[in-house]
């Protein structure tokens, strides 16, 4: 740094003198040409320009030598910052010589090495054997460019450096890079399963059951060969899939549109077909991709099936799913249930029994049904019912003048008491522990079982023994009332838990319109033969003025978005909140022009949202994205800590997201149709 001082002192008084010396001489010139005109005058004008001339150029040269010392000062900080930069670079730098010596490397380098902090010196060679060049190269050419360095996988580079004989390698840990690129682009296999295919195929004939399979075999291989995909079919109704990540995400791009195509067929079969798939990915194991895959289509079906669940080992991502699920004709499930959780009940020391939070008749009605067969089964029972939400007033007046029913009422402070490690616990209409009263039951009890007519979600209670999940069901109340005909035999359930049931029922197919089927009016027979009472049910769905006249103010604030969707909003918090939004949402529904109808209410935790259809929207996929779920055209969701305002706005982004989807699956099925079928003019259809 002394030398380069000198020089640059010297530099500036050459630079003075090469501006001085012209002044001095054009002064010198201007007297001598005034002088023969004025003595005194050219000598004051002479001395005048001098000043002047010395002061401009005094100050060129002090504004000069400010900007080179500026600049020095930029050029300093600019190469301390570059090398800071290249010590600190993620990437492993070393420059050497053409002999292989090494000149200089950065700490990273060391780090690579498993040497921290330490300065290596000599040849490059001595401390990365691993690392060769081509032979006479010089050490300017890579006999590979890929290196393992302590189980680490590192990208070599090599460039020659601006100085003669220097070269400069850049090492580059790209694991992490390749490893993932591998999941991506890693195996995956599928397992494939004809939802319903025995409700399709027992009708038909022969000929047509041939005809019929032969479709589906046919569409799912065409499907496997433009993903490049290998399926094989190891059952009548059941399909291995194998593929690559790349076909994978070329399926995802189509939103798996072979299951558009499936339900599409139709030959002698009055029901759809739908297909339901579970992915396994992510993973290097075939037995932990096998595992994932047939999760996920366990999931796929419990959900109601018509869908495609990829599942990895920390997400899982759902695809249609548009379809109500297909009631089953059958009841031999619901005996094995049955015959399942009698062996439970019988097992345990006590039973409990645990509804949602802020239970609603459908709920209640499952419990208090449950507790008569575990009673007739001689082992104690608890009854835990959230009565919060106004949902249960008119039926808990009847429960407690009820001998038998009341002594199983437990509130939900003293549940933990009533729970031990020989505890089974029920949990009747969700399988999600975020909407129990409370969760840390789940942990006490030693058996679970789960009963729900909810599609499944990502949320699930996974310690369990037995899960009854249906989604074609109306109600749970049904899937109870089915369960309780082979539990006990000659099981007298009594008038109030009997009507409760049906209520439940009554309530969830709103007056047995929507998701009602033949296995629904069934249960409601055996419920009518069991003691049910119309009348008190009727009375149990009887309204209020005030509840009336709720329902009126939220129907007439109602806002209509997207042309065909109406958002109402119910600003308090008040008695029968639940029960006031679900009944809003569906006299809104019945709005013309309305396809489908939210309405939001504030809840203690944040605002609860009540979704109905008429069955062209999927209203689970909407509040799925906001952590909800139920049907496709009923479900709900709560939004913890938002206030109303704030979960309208998640709400219509989901919404807009919804129906942005939808518009192109509905495209991109209109031009692969158009690819499909030319027009014999040239042009397209």
């Amino acid at each position: 740094m002394g030398e380069e001082a000198v020089l640059l002192g010297m530099k500036r008084r050459f630079s003075f003198w090469l501006l001085a010396l012209p002044a001095v001489i054009g002064a010198g010139l201007l007297v001598a040409v005034l002088a023969p005109v004025h003595r005194g005058a050219a000598g004051a004008v002479a001395a005048l320009l001098v000043a002047v001339l010395f002061f401009v150029i005094e100050s060129a040269y002090r504004w000069r030598q400010q900007a080179e010392e500026q600049f020095s000062r930029l050029q300093e900080q600019f190469e301390a910052s570059g090398a800071n930069l290249l010590a600190h670079l993620p990437l492993g730098l070393v420059y050497i010589d053409s002999n292989g010596a090494l000149l200089w490397h950065n700490p990273e380098f060391a780090r690579m090495l498993g040497r921290e902090g330490y300065r290596f010196k000599g040849k490059l060679r001595s401390h990365l054997p691993e690392l060769h060049f081509k032979k006479n190269s010089a050490f300017s050419e890579l006999a590979a460019s890929r290196l393992v360095i302590r189980d680490r996988q590192i990208k070599v580079t090599l460039r020659i450096g601006p100085e003669e004989g220097r070269r400069l390698l850049a090492f580059d840990d790209v694991t992490d890079y390749e490893q993932r690129a591998a999941r991506e682009d890693g195996p995956v296999i599928g397992l494939c399963i004809i939802d319903n295919f025995d409700e399709a195929v027992a009708p038909l004939e022969d000929e047509n059951k041939f005809a019929l399979t032969a479709e589906i075999d046919k569409l799912l291989n065409e499907w496997a060969l433009g993903v490049e995909a290998f399926i094989r079919k190891v059952a009548e109704d059941r399909y291995v899939l194998l593929m690559t990540g790349s076909g994978l995400r070329l399926c995802q791009a189509h939103n798996f549109d072979i299951l558009d195509r499936i339900r599409s067929i139709r030959l002698e079969n009055r029901i759809a077909v739908t297909l339901s798939v579970g992915l396994g990915v992510g993973e290097e194991s075939m037995a932990d991709l096998g595992r994932l895959a047939r999760t996920g289509v366990d999931l796929a079906m419990e959900r109601g099936g018509d869908q495609v669940v990829v599942k990895s080992a920390d997400r899982v991502y759902f695809y249609g799913g548009n379809t109500e699920a297909v009631e089953k004709r059958t009841r031999v499930r619901a005996r094995v249930v049955a015959k399942s959780l009698r062996n439970l009940i019988l097992a345990a020391d006590n039973v409990v029994i645990l509804g949602h939070e802020y239970a609603d008749l459908d709920a209640a009605g499952a419990a208090l049904g449950l507790s008569r067969a575990v009673a007739a089964l001689g082992k104690p029972v608890s009854v835990i019912l959230d009565t919060r939400g106004g949902a249960l007033d008119r039926l808990m007046p009847y429960v407690q003048a009820n001998a038998d029913l009341a002594k199983t009422l437990v509130s939900v402070e003293a549940a933990p008491d009533h729970v031990t490690a020989r505890t089974l616990l029920v949990v009747v209409d969700t399988h999600k522990p975020s909407l129990l009263p409370d969760r840390t039951l789940l942990d006490r009890a030693g058996e679970i079982v789960i009963i729900d007519h909810h599609r499944r979600g990502e949320e699930f209670i996974d310690k369990n023994s037995l899960v009854y999940l249906e989604a074609y069901a109306s109600s749970t109340c049904e899937l109870v009332a089915e369960i309780l005909q082979y539990l006990k035999e000659d099981l007298e359930l009594g008038k109030i838990a009997a009507s409760a049931l049906l209520a439940g029922i009554t309530v969830d197919t709103k007056h047995f319109v929507f998701m009602t089927g033949a296995r629904t009016y069934e249960a409601a027979s055996y419920l009518r033969r069991s003691g049910a009472d119309p009348q008190l049910v009727q009375s149990l769905l009887r309204d209020s003025m005030e509840t009336v006249v709720r329902r009126a103010a939220i129907i007439g604030g109602a806002e209509v978005h997207f042309g065909h969707i109406a958002i109402g909003v119910q600003e308090e918090a008040v008695p029968r909140a639940t029960v006031i939004s679900a009944q809003a949402a569906d006299e809104l529904l019945e709005v013309e022009g309305i396809q489908a109808s939210f309405v939001l209410r504030p809840y203690p935790k944040g605002t609860a949202v009540s979704a109905r259809s008429q069955g062209d929207i999927n209203v689970h996929a909407i509040l799925e994205r906001l952590g909800g779920g139920g049907h496709l055209t009923i479900a709900g969701a709560q939004l913890a800590g938002l206030s109303l305002s704030e979960a309208k706005e998640k709400l219509l982004t989901a919404i807009g997201e919804y129906l942005e989807q939808q518009k192109e699956q509905k495209a991109l099925a209109e031009r692969e149709q158009k690819a499909e079928h030319p027009d014999p003019a040239g042009g397209r259809r």
